[in-house]
């Protein structure tokens, strides 16, 4: 598992895939509680450093039982989207990750956009859309005042 970030190739894959949830929380809540390390340490991580912001510096996010993944930001819209790179599951090349963050008829939707796995990582694009759609069920527990990791 990756520790730290390596110089390693942008994946061209043409896999990909997005997960998503609606949310009844307003956007702002959603959004602290996907990309603040304050809040994500109460359901999702075991620490982080440095912060999802518009200098693009990057960000770490560290689990206790999977090691540490550092995440180089590329665009940042606050409210809207996040795009950065992160290593795939071998550190052989970075995937695209994207957050994309709406309001649509009352409700938050919050999308992860996870693209440039190769053909031949299926299982890795499987391992990590499982991540994702757990990371979304974990916020929405959060926001209901809830940790899933106590379960």
């Amino acid at each position: 598992m990756p520790t730290k970030f390596k110089t390693i190739p942008v994946g061209k894959g043409k896999l990909g895939y997005t997960t998503s949830n609606v949310f009844r929380a307003p956007l702002a809540k959603v959004w602290d509680a996907v990309t603040q390390s304050k809040h994500l340490k109460k359901h999702f991580i075991d620490a982080a450093q440095g912060e999802f912001g518009p200098k693009l510096t990057p960000v770490s996010w560290t689990w206790n039982a999977f090691g540490s993944w550092t995440f180089t930001p590329i665009k940042y819209v606050k409210h809207k989207e996040i795009v950065f790179l992160a290593p795939s599951m071998d550190n052989k090349y970075q995937l695209t990750i994207r957050f994309e963050f709406l309001r649509k008829n009352g409700r938050t939707i919050f999308r992860v956009h996870d693209t440039g796995y190769p053909p031949k990582d299926l299982k890795g694009a499987f391992m990590m859309c499982e991540g994702w759609s757990e990371f979304h069920t974990g916020v929405k527990a959060y926001l209901a005042g809830k940790d899933l990791r106590k379960y």
